[in-house]
């Protein structure tokens, strides 16, 4: 019930993932990120243990594939699940079980990895996947939301999508640099855009906060001097 991408920027090694779903709170349950080590999603009948065991394996220096064949291996069920990873090389790759639901894809190449179930176009991770390919000089978070934004225009879920999560963390960065969530509502995805608008020219100043709060610029509410 959930389609999505992980993606790695060549240019600066964030990584990042966002994901939708017409359950709720998907952002509680499918991405899962660590600085300098990798992304996971973990979807379908979503078991987020498998998340920590593929994180772990990229984080003792396998790659993606291996990644993959864990987490499959690992799970009692893996005919359920819908697996996918980047490594912080920008590795990629996928798993689908023969009991995932509905009509569902898969696409990997270099830094991105797309995969969908319950789809009403099984072509909707490919074409996402080849548009976030193709887009240059743009954020991260900006080219997540094209991408997903693509799937939302090919037909999305055939159910209605009612969560969205926007997950990046940098590679100077221990903690998230972008965490958004919309857990449910009619109309996730506008929404996330508009939750992007506020907090994007916020983004990096919650950074300098965090790790230089003496430089750190105002912020701007009652009582800051």
């Amino acid at each position: 019930m959930t389609f999505s991408v992980a993606a790695r920027c060549a240019t600066t090694g964030a990584l990042g993932a966002i994901v939708t779903s017409s359950s709720p709170a998907v952002g509680a349950r499918c991405p899962w990120i660590k600085s300098n080590v990798g992304v996971i999603l973990t979807q379908n009948v979503t078991d987020p243990r498998l998340a920590d065991i593929g994180l772990l394996t990229l984080e003792k220096g396998y790659d993606a594939q291996a990644a993959i064949r864990t987490m499959a291996a690992a799970s009692d069920y893996p005919e359920y699940r819908q697996l996918a990873v980047i490594d912080t090389h920008g590795g990629a790759s996928v798993f689908t079980g023969n009991r995932v639901l509905g009509n569902y894809g898969e696409f990997y190449t270099d830094n991105v990895a797309c995969i969908g179930n319950l789809l009403s176009d099984s072509t909707i991770p490919s074409m996402m996947g080849l548009h976030f390919s193709k887009l240059q000089d743009l954020p991260l978070a900006e080219k997540l939301i094209s991408t997903i934004e693509l799937g939302f225009d090919m037909g999305g879920e055939l159910d209605q999508e009612h969560s969205i999560a926007l997950l990046i963390y940098q590679p100077d960065l221990p903690f998230a640099y972008v965490d958004l969530r919309i857990d449910y509502d009619d109309d996730p995805l506008n929404n996330l855009k508009k939750l992007w608008g506020i907090y994007g020219p916020q983004a990096e100043n919650y950074k300098v906060r965090a790790l230089e709060p003496e430089t750190a610029p105002s912020y701007g509410v009652k009582g800051d001097e």
